[in-house]
């Protein structure tokens, strides 16, 4: 038994050592096979390796080369921009200089525009006054006429004016009733006219209506034309608009002189006086200035007629030229309503009065308006 035993140790032991040592070769030749493969890669990365070395020392090569390069542009860039700038300094100062001159030039021309502008408003502000002066002269001025009476010398306006005929025409001015009172019924009276501040002509007229109570008088007038220029006349809804302070002229012919104007202002609407409502203005007046139109200074509309002036009774009368009494206009238009008359105003209202200006000459009879003669003369009284 011990015998088996022994051999089947040393069967075995044997077997397992035969094994053993062919896996250990196998190993060994396995692992001499790796370290020969080993042996080649470490070949083949040493060969890539000096590839390598060498690509990365031809790069550094070329670096330093790219680095020279750089340098060398850097400088060359520099240099460029040195110039450029230089150049671009140099064309902007010329720019500047002459951007300077053209500027100079440009004010230059600009001052010589603004001093002709400067020159043309002015003229133009001249040329506008001078037209401001003469459309005031002709609307204000131009329906003034003079009437001298026997006994009195005073003034009127002119509402109405057509031409009757071949060289004829027919005017009514409206007055002051005390300037002619004195006069003989019927009597001629002479009535200036004017143009431009200068006599134009004399024209004969006569009362064909008064009313003593209102001091109110309207004359015909026989002209050769008609008058050129009309009071504008308000409707009685802009009569009612007028207040204290509204800025006026007093047109007259005061101590007989040819028409003249005076400027003030409406200082009350309610003066009674003899039983009368007038209204009262402060611009000056004096004898000769009855029967004178007042106007607005900004529309330049007849707003009445001066009546007479205030006086302070003492010793002697004295006459306070600021003080003005007027009738208004609307009480001249009921006073002309009551005569044959009322067309005098009615016609102008309703023509609306474009200007101040007389119409084309047309035959007035034509209208069925216009009296036949003085003798169809109604007084109110």
């Amino acid at each position: 038994m011990h015998r088996i035993s022994m051999r089947f140790v040393r069967v075995t032991g044997a077997a397992l050592l035969a094994v053993g040592l062919g896996f250990l070769g196998s190993f060994l030749m396995a692992l001499q096979q790796e370290l020969a493969d080993a042996r080649g890669t470490i070949d083949e990365l040493r060969e890539t390796s000096d590839v390598q070395r060498t690509e990365l020392q031809r790069l550094r090569t070329e670096m330093v080369d790219v680095d020279r390069n750089l340098d060398h542009v850097r400088i060359v860039e520099a240099s460029a921009r040195a110039r450029l700038l230089q150049e671009i300094e140099a064309r902007t100062e010329a720019g500047a200089a002459m951007l300077r001159t053209e500027l100079g030039a440009l004010e230059e021309r600009l001052k010589a525009l603004r001093a002709a502008a400067e020159e043309h408003g002015r003229m133009l502000a001249d040329v506008r006054q001078q037209e401001d002066i003469d459309a005031r002269s002709r609307a204000l001025m131009g329906p003034t006429v003079r009437i001298n009476g026997t006994h009195e010398v005073g003034s009127g306006s002119v509402l109405w004016s057509r031409a009757t005929g071949p060289g004829r025409a027919r005017s009514y001015v409206l007055t002051a009733w005390h300037i002619l009172q004195k006069e003989a019924e019927g009597a001629l009276l002479e009535v200036d006219v004017y143009e431009d501040g200068q006599p134009l002509r004399t024209d004969r007229g006569r009362v064909v209506a008064h009313d003593r109570r209102l001091d109110l008088a309207l004359v015909e007038v026989d002209a050769p034309a008609p008058h050129r220029h009309l009071a504008n006349l308000p409707d009685r809804v802009e009569m009612n608009g007028l207040r204290i302070f509204t800025p006026i002229y007093a047109i007259g012919c005061p101590l007989g002189y040819p028409p003249l104007p005076t400027s003030g202002e409406l200082t009350s609407r309610d003066k009674v006086l003899d039983g009368n409502h007038y209204w009262m203005v402060n611009a000056p007046t004096i004898f000769g200035n009855s029967g004178g139109g007042i106007y607005t200074a900004q529309t330049h509309q007849l707003i009445g007629v001066l009546s007479r002036i205030s006086a302070y009774k003492n010793m002697i009368d004295v006459a306070v030229p600021h003080m003005g009494l007027v009738t208004p206009i609307h009480r001249v238009y009921d006073w002309l309503d009551k005569t044959r008359y009322g067309f005098v105003y009615l016609d102008r209202l309703a023509e609306g009065q474009v200007s101040a200006q007389a119409p084309t000459p047309a035959d007035a009879t034509a209208t069925g308006s216009l009296p036949a003669s003085a003798t169809d003369a109604v007084s109110p009284r």
